[in-house]
């Protein structure tokens, strides 16, 4: 998503963009298969540009668990500011982007890949009371019962259980 910032007035504008998760170039996609509505609130003020940016879509998720499909809803919001001039702003700020000042638009997209990325859980679970699947059979616990049955006693504790036996 390309941000136009030549001749920008000072004040508020708005910008809205559909955008298809395929169109963007990242390896975490297939959480996205749904478009991403991204909204960009720009606040223009002598060489600055502060943007507050939305991003809103249903994300795809495995459980943690069971691996069933999991869709969530994800609205992520994030801010920036671009600081347009030739010399720069000098700062430790991650959140700020210097700009030089024959710059005609700014390209956003990594930005908002990088925001998809962080949404994405480490863990999520369908719910808290889920089962999980039998690491036997396979067979999902939420839906059915395990066909294991009782597991083969392990044979390396077969030598205790001839001691406990002989006493």
């Amino acid at each position: 998503m390309k941000i136009p910032v030549l001749h920008l007035e000072d004040g508020i504008h708005q910008l809205e963009k559909s955008i298809n998760s395929e169109s963007l170039n990242f390896y975490r996609r297939d959480c996205y298969p749904n478009q991403l509505q991204v909204s960009v609130e720009l606040n223009k003020f002598d060489k600055s540009i502060q943007c507050k940016c939305q991003i809103t879509t249903d994300a795809v998720f495995s459980c943690g668990r069971c691996l069933s499909e999991i869709q969530r809803p994800v609205k992520i919001d994030f801010d920036f500011l671009l600081y347009i001039d030739e010399k720069g702003l000098e700062t430790d700020e991650d959140n700020v982007v210097n700009v030089p000042a024959d710059v005609v638009e700014i390209d956003i997209t990594d930005r908002i890949i990088e925001q998809l990325v962080l949404a994405v859980p480490m863990k999520i679970v369908c719910s808290e009371i889920c089962k999980g699947i039998c690491s036997g059979c396979g067979t999902n616990l939420n839906t059915g019962a395990c066909e294991c049955g009782e597991p083969p006693p392990d044979p390396r504790w077969e030598k205790l259980k001839a001691l406990k036996i002989n006493e």
